[in-house]
């Protein structure tokens, strides 16, 4: 009997040790001071960061105001141009559906889905031909980056028709190049298979049944008070507000591959959760478990890129900080945005910021740097400080005083320093 009390008492001592464990709290008080450090060094006027873990929210906060003027504070469901986290929660979510419904091969030609798909001579048209819809996704089919329209001399359709005719700048499979153009191309493709609109085919099988309410192209103007504004516009003599600040997806009338999409940080936590789920929700699949594995690791088009299929991984000063798991993949947005998923550590870190506000002068290097501390320093909070071998911080963080000086000081440390 004595034996089995013993059991009993560390049974009971390791159950209460679980569920202390499981009830922990962590502490983000450094994370709160490095957000207002960052306002306070015009890294951005204000944000949103919302950290997750194990398909909960651990941590959710707004800060700051929606400008400089401190008119209007930051709340938790304000909405933000998501600008290129598009490309990932819009086009390569269509993209990701439409390979689960059998209606795409990711080895297939471009112009085999979009016959117009072609260069300016036979000579360049035999380059485009070889494109896939692979090298698309992991930016390696030798299409430019980016093209300057003038909206008043081109329409969407012209927009469209130009890029779809424009030539490449390398051969596809030899050379990486962030491009714009590259996933309008594929908001177009998404229209031709599948007869939907890339705004409407995203409604309709991803943001819907996941009940994001708040995530749309275009967003209407009953929602412009919760829209924090972006850039001042010279042209229009104000800021750009709730409508999108990227100027091709202005010109396709906001509706585009490479930007366009607006959202809040709770209807991001909800799609983070899902792709850490491997594509399920609360019940509600959106992409099949081995769908989500393949766009989501490495494509090694090219040896050593860190490109997945539409998705970044962490490599060098990566935006995701240095202890994100070597499976992770997110994404980052012009205006101020980054989205980062974690399956090694199911961890995701959703940071929203408005940072070209009030243009984009200010975002270079601060955004940049606290972006970084801010991803690195959620993971200090849960204990996870395994650092992934590819990241290392940037310059301004080498120096570990410099990055922990926001850290709780202990009596001792604040008698003698």
């Amino acid at each position: 009997m004595k034996v089995t009390g013993k059991i009993v008492i560390v049974s009971f001592l390791l159950l209460t040790a679980g569920m202390m464990n499981m009830l922990k709290a962590y502490d983000f008080r450094e994370i709160d001071k490095i957000m207002n450090a960052a306002i306070a060094d015009s890294a951005w006027p204000g944000g949103v960061l919302i950290i997750g873990r194990n398909d909960a929210k651990v941590y959710e906060k707004a800060y700051g105001f929606h400008t400089y003027q401190k008119n209007v504070p930051t709340r938790i469901d304000d909405i933000f141009d998501l600008a290129s986290i598009t490309k990932v929660m819009s086009t390569t979510s269509a993209i990701m559906s439409l390979y689960d419904r059998g209606l795409i091969d990711l080895d297939k030609y471009v112009h085999d889905y979009i016959p117009e798909f072609r260069g300016q001579s036979d000579e360049s048209t035999a380059v485009k031909q070889k494109t896939t819809l692979r090298h698309l996704l992991t930016h390696t089919s030798g299409i430019p980056a980016y093209k300057n329209y003038n909206r008043d001399l081109f329409t969407p359709d012209m927009i469209i028709d130009d890029i779809l005719s424009i030539d490449f700048k390398s051969e596809p499979g030899t050379r990486y190049e962030y491009s714009c153009l590259g996933f309008i191309s594929l908001g177009e493709l998404v229209k031709r298979v599948s007869g939907l609109t890339l705004d409407d085919y995203v409604q309709k099988y991803v943001f819907e049944p996941l009940n994001m309410n708040h995530t749309q192209y275009n967003p209407p103007v009953v929602w412009l008070p919760r829209i924090a504004p972006t850039e001042f516009s010279e042209k229009e003599q104000g800021f750009i507000r709730g409508r999108v600040h990227d100027g091709i997806a202005a010109g396709l009338a906001g509706v585009s591959g490479n930007a366009g999409l607006f959202s809040t940080a709770p209807d991001m936590s909800i799609f983070a959760g899902m792709m850490l789920n491997k594509g399920e929700y609360k019940g509600v699949r959106i992409f099949k478990p081995e769908t989500v594995e393949l766009f989501t690791r490495r494509a090694y088009v090219l040896e050593n890129n860190s490109r997945c299929l539409g998705w970044d991984s962490p490599q060098g000063i990566s935006s995701s900080g240095v202890y994100s798991g070597q499976n992770s993949f997110g994404h980052t947005g012009f205006t101020g945005t980054s989205l980062w998923i974690d399956p090694d550590n199911q961890v995701y870190v959703i940071l929203l910021t408005n940072a070209v506000h009030p243009n984009r002068d200010f975002k270079d290097p601060n955004y940049f740097d606290w972006r970084q501390l801010v991803h690195g320093k959620a993971y200090e909070a849960m204990e996870m400080t395994r650092q992934n071998p590819e990241t290392r911080w940037r310059d301004k963080w080498q120096d570990p005083s410099v990055r922990d000086q926001f850290k709780k000081k202990s009596f001792w440390k604040r008698v003698f320093n």
